[in-house]
Parts: structure tokens; C-alpha cells; sequence
């Protein structure tokens, strides 16, 4: 087995762990500990330092790992970057703030008192957030991921769900908890930087010039911008409605909705996994022009995807009732929320990797006009549909925006390639979920006294005849292969 595949292990296993305790503190620990106006601030701090971060680093992560093998001989333009740009970019925001700061963020202040008490907390995160993404893409490009993905997945959200118990104890005040919060994404910072020193990885190299010399330079450049905006426009749009409930509504709202948002996005994390093994895929398949591979990559992906997404979706859509008990009262009637975003979500996947072919292929600059225009598209839809309806406004501008986001890249893939994702067996996997809905509603289970049982049992019926009809009719190849050797095992 490779170092490669080796570390994609690892990782993905540190990115399960911290993926259950990011469920635990987003869905339990952070409602019930803080109640919703402190969590609603934490998350909007989070959501406005994470858009700003993606601008400030300017490009940077995604510069180095794309050129770091041209500059492995002089990689004195590897660490100068990585230093001096971030820090340039820092200086600059602290001068802006300084100067605009009040004026820019003066609908958030009027609205919530707190988040005027705590603005000044964005700038430090803001900082971690640029040094630990320009630090990851260097650990990245030496083929060092656990460790930074021990720090990022597991060690803040563990260190997170200890300062949580440590308010909840009454061992610290809100404001050490702020104070803390915002020392482990330094400490996340300190400690990347450490083991990349001590591994000579990293050397504190200042100087200029900044690039090496000018074609290279010139190539840096365009990729760098290129992809700042490429992936600013995808952060963007998946804070944009967090951004925009602070500007318009109270700040706990912004709590209830991150709750429902996260219970939503769980619809789309096996898609991830997926998009990591495909990628290279697609890659090869582009270098060698063969497109009847790209088509048969897209539909089963597309495939293999709804059938993940539409099992998780009918499963949490028909326990939400059950499951919103564990949290404060306030938190109850975010069921539409989930339902519009959950909706989205499993458009999103149900579509393949349509973004992905689209941004490997020769077309490339298609994604990024792709992502500004999905911009546009939710602002928009944002700005009219929150007034209107509230957080449940906010899921629905969601969900139309990525609907129109998925169907302008599936009509591009199609115009210019021939190829589109769907196929019979996606409409039979639609009528086994509604059979599946419809079958599961009429069994009493809410006869059953104890929450944690009624959602198990319902869990395991939604989960056995769902999988039974997806396999008894073949929906997938892929996953027919994988029952099949499954047998084989256990006999």
C-alpha cells in the first residue's frame, strides 16, 4: 500500500471521529451549553471569518500545492510566500477594520449588542484561518496530511466540546470561553508551523523577490487569481445565508439555523469520499480523451450518490420531531429548514460530479463563472426570500439556488459533451424512496415510549426496506457488486 493511500486512510478515519464530534457539539452540546443568542454569535463569527479568510490568503494555498514540484530545488519562493503575502494581507485588514470596521459591520452591531462586544475577535481568527490553510497546503504538498487533519478534525472539535463542558461546569465565564475559542485555532496554528520546522519543511525565509523568475511567475499569477475566486465563490455560497440572517434577523437565528444546516450536510459527506476517489479518475480520463469513461464515471456517481442521499434524507427528515427533543425548546421548529436544505443537499449529489468534470476538463473556466453567477443567484434570492420568510426563507433561497446551480452544469456537460447523469434506474430509485416513506409512516412506532428506541427502530425499518428494494432491483451496479461479496464473506 502507498504512502498516499496509506495517509487517504488515516484521514478519512480522523475525518469520521471528527465528524461525530462535530455532530455532537453543533447538534447537543452547543444548544443546550450556550443557549441560542451565544451560539448564534459564535457561529456568525466563524461564518464572517472564514468568507474574509478565503480573500486574505490571496490565492496562496492553492498556488503552492499547483507549483511546489517547479520550485522543490528553490523553495525559498515556497516559504516567502507562504510569510510574507499572509502577513502583507493581515496588515492590511487590520488597517481597514481600523478605518471601515464600524461603518461595514454596523447591521450586525444594531441588531445584536453581542456581536458589537465581540467584533474585535474577528481579526485573530481571521489570522489563524489564512496561516493554518497557507501552512496546510504546504504540509499537503510534502504528503504530510494526518497530522494537520488531526488538528483540524479532531483536536479543535475535542478541545471545543472540553470548553464547552468546562461554561457548562461554571469553571469559566463567556468571555474565557470567547478568550479560549479563539487560542485553539492559534494553538492550531503554533503547532502545524512547529512540526513543519521540525521536519524542515518550513524555514523562516523573508526576502524578495517574491516569485522566481517571469514566465513562471506570470503562470503563479493567473492561477493564483483564477482560483481565489473559484474557491471563494464555493465558501461564499455556503455561508452566504449565515452572513445574510445576521444582517437581517436577531442573532439566535443564526443558531437555529446552523443546527438544521448541519443535520442537512450530513446528506452530502459520503459525496466527498466519493469525489476524492473520482478525481483522479476524471483526470486520466480527460488526458487520454476518453469521454465514454467520463460518462460512465458521471452516471454512476450520480447513482451511487441519490441512493446515499435520498437513505439519509427520508431517514432524518422522519425523525427530526424525535430527534429536536434533545434540544432546547427554542431549536423546535426548525423542521422546514432541514427540509429545504436537505432538499438541496440531495439535488447536489443526486447530480454527480458534474463540478468536477467541468473543472478537469478544458471547460475549466466554465466553474468559475459558474460559482460567481451561483453568487448572484443567492444574494438575490437571500435578500428576498429572508425578509419574507426567515431562516425558512434562507433554506429555500438555498435550495433554489443550487437547483439552478446543478441544472446550468448538467446542460453544459450535455451541450458541450453528450453527457448527462440520470438514467431509468434514477427514477425507480425515486418511487423505492417514496415506497420506502410511505410503508415506514404506517408502521406505529410512536407507540414506542422512549425517543432514542422510536428513532432506532425506525432507523433500522427505513434503512432494511430501502436497501432491500435498491438491491432487489438493481439499482446500481456498484452497490449489487458490494451485497454480492459481502454474501461471499460471511458464507
Amino acid at each position: 500500500m502507498g504512502i498516499v493511500q496509506k495517509q487517504g486512510i488515516r484521514v478519512a478515519f480522523v475525518s469520521f471521529v471528527g465528524v461525530v464530534i462535530g455532530a455532537l457539539n453543533t447538534l447537543f452540546v452547543f444548544p443546550n451549553v450556550l443557549g441560542a443568542e451565544r451560539h448564534g454569535l459564535v457561529m456568525l463569527i466563524l461564518a464572517i471569518a472564514t468568507v474574509i479568510a478565503q480573500f486574505a490568503h490571496l490565492g496562496i494555498p492553492n498556488t503552492i500545492i499547483r507549483f511546489f514540484p517547479y520550485l522543490k530545488d528553490h523553495k525559498k519562493y515556497i516559504y516567502r510566500l507562504a510569510l510574507q503575502i499572509p502577513l502583507m494581507s493581515i496588515a492590511l485588514l487590520v488597517i481597514g477594520a481600523f478605518l471601515f470596521g464600524d461603518w461595514f459591520f454596523q447591521s450586525y452591531a444594531q441588531k445584536n449588542a453581542l456581536f458589537d462586544q465581540y467584533q474585535p475577535f474577528l481579526l485573530p481568527l481571521v489570522a489563524s484561518l489564512v496561516f493554518f490553510e497557507v501552512l496546510l497546503s504546504i504540509s499537503r504538498s510534502e504528503l504530510k496530511t494526518v497530522f494537520p487533519a488531526v488538528l483540524r478534525e479532531f483536536v479543535l472539535r475535542l478541545m471545543t466540546l472540553l470548553l464547552l463542558g468546562a461554561y457548562f461546569m461554571s469553571w469559566i465565564d463567556f468571555d474565557q470561553f470567547i478568550y479560549y475559542w479563539l487560542a485553539l485555532y492559534g494553538l492550531n496554528v503554533f503547532l502545524l508551523c512547529a512540526y513543519l520546522l521540525s521536519f524542515n519543511y518550513l524555514q523562516l525565509e523573508f526576502g524578495f523577490p517574491l516569485l522566481p523568475e517571469n514566465s513562471l511567475a506570470k503562470k503563479m499569477l493567473h492561477y493564483g487569481g483564477i482560483t481565489l475566486l473559484t474557491s471563494s465563490a464555493a465558501i461564499l455560497v455556503n455561508r452566504i445565508d449565515v452572513l445574510m440572517l445576521g444582517h437581517y434577523l436577531k442573532i439566535e437565528n443564526v443558531a437555529f439555523y446552523t443546527v438544521a444546516f448541519f443535520m442537512a450536510s450530513l446528506i452530502e459527506i459520503p459525496a466527498r469520499s466519493i469525489l476524492q476517489i473520482v478525481k483522479p479518475l476524471l483526470a486520466k480520463a480527460w488526458s487520454d480523451g476518453d469521454v465514454n469513461e467520463i460518462a460512465t464515471l458521471y452516471r454512476k456517481t450520480s447513482i451511487n450518490q441519490m441512493i446515499i442521499g435520498l437513505l439519509l434524507f427520508i431517514g432524518i427528515w422522519m425523525s427530526i420531531d424525535d430527534v429536536l427533543t434533545f434540544v432546547p425548546e427554542k431549536y423546535q421548529g426548525i423542521q422546514m429548514v432541514f427540509f429545504y436544505v436537505g432538499l438541496a443537499k440531495l439535488i447536489d449529489v443526486s447530480a454527480g460530479v458534474n463540478g468536477t468534470i467541468i473543472a478537469t476538463s478544458d471547460k475549466y473556466r466554465f466553474d468559475l463563472y459558474i460559482n460567481l453567477f451561483l453568487i448572484l443567484v443567492t444574494v438575490v434570492t437571500n435578500v428576498i426570500f429572508i425578509p419574507k420568510y426567515g431562516i425558512e426563507g434562507a433554506a429555500m433561497a438555498t435550495a433554489l439556488a443550487l437547483f439552478i446551480h446543478n441544472m446550468i452544469k448538467t446542460l453544459i456537460l450535455y451541450s458541450f459533451y453528450k453527457i448527462q447523469p440520470f438514467q431509468i434506474a434514477s427514477f425507480k430509485l425515486l418511487a423505492i424512496g417514496f415506497a420506502t416513506f410511505f410503508l415506514v409512516r404506517v408502521i406505529p412506532v410512536d407507540v414506542i415510549e422512549t425517543t432514542w428506541l422510536r428513532i432506532l427502530l425506525r432507523s433500522l425499518l427505513i434503512t432494511g426496506l430501502f436497501t432491500f428494494a435498491v438491491i432487489g432491483f438493481s439499482i446500481s451496479e456498484d452497490v449489487n457488486t458490494l451485497y454480492k461479496k459481502c454474501v461471499r464473506y460471511f458464507k
